[in-house]
Formats: structure tokens, sequence, C-alpha cells
């Protein structure tokens, strides 16, 4: 595993990088689009940190990609990136867990809300295409998070 990946930090950092892009719905298949338009940032950093056979689960539901993709869009709505704080739990930040594994926690307060929300998860990464992914992803938390 790389230094750059060999540290819970790497999650966090990766996890709040994928929440603050943004996200740029393209039409579907058929409708016509010419010429450079908006790029989709969430899509091409889902597509960075998260392998092509990733799979995961969201509060105990297996996912595929495509549904830990869309989770992650659900959770993003709900996400006040001025507002995140990376939990200090030396369990959680800074000493991987196991060959690979890497964990963290985050809380925020959603913007209009005034009770905070704590969503945990791991990783298991690896390399692929010369660097690292996350090949396998479980994040607990309200499960509503995780709706559209």
């Amino acid at each position: 595993m790389s230094v750059a990946a060999s540290s819970n930090r790497w999650l966090s950092d990766c996890l709040c990088d994928l929440m603050a892009s943004p996200h740029v719905a393209m039409p579907p298949h058929g409708g016509m689009h010419l010429g450079p338009g908006p790029v989709d940032v969430f899509t091409t950093r889902f597509n960075e940190y998260f392998g092509h056979e990733a799979c995961g689960t969201l509060c105990g539901r297996p996912v595929d990609r495509e549904g830990l993709k869309t989770g992650l869009l659900a959770l993003q709505k709900r996400w006040n990136p001025e507002a995140v704080r990376v939990g200090n739990d030396p369990q959680l930040n800074g000493i991987p867990l196991g060959h690979n594994i890497l964990a963290t926690e985050v809380e925020w307060t959603p913007e209009g809300s005034t009770v905070p929300e704590v969503v945990l998860a791991e990783a298991s990464v690896g390399e692929e295409r010369g660097h690292e992914q996350i090949r396998f992803l479980k994040m607990e938390g309200n499960s509503a998070l995780f709706r559209a």
C-alpha cells in the first residue's frame, strides 16, 4: 500500500473531497449534447477514488458500484462541508485497522438542522490503474442519509 493510502486520513480526505465536488446530471442516453459542457466533478472523482469492481454496504444494505455512487450522491445533499469534523479517536485516525483496511468517522450538522450526523466508514483499499482505489466501502450512520 502506498504512503498516500497508508493512513485513515486518506479515507476521510477522499470522502470529504468527494462530498464537496459538484455533481452535474448528464442527459439520459439519446439526449443530444454537442460541444463542451459542464464537467461532472463528482463522477470524475468517484471514478478516481473507486475501483471498477468496487462495492460495499450502506447501513447494512449491500450495494454494487452504482449503488455506492447513488448512496453517496444522496449523502452529498445532506452534507455540510462548512461544518465537517473528522473524528479524533486514535483507533480511527492514522492507524490502519488491518492489511489495506482504513477507517474514519466524520460528523457534521446539516444546514437547517441542530442535530449532528455521524458517519463511520471503513474501506478496503488496493492499487488499480497505478494508484490506490477503494475496493469495498462500508458506511454506517443514519440510513436516511443514503436515500435519494
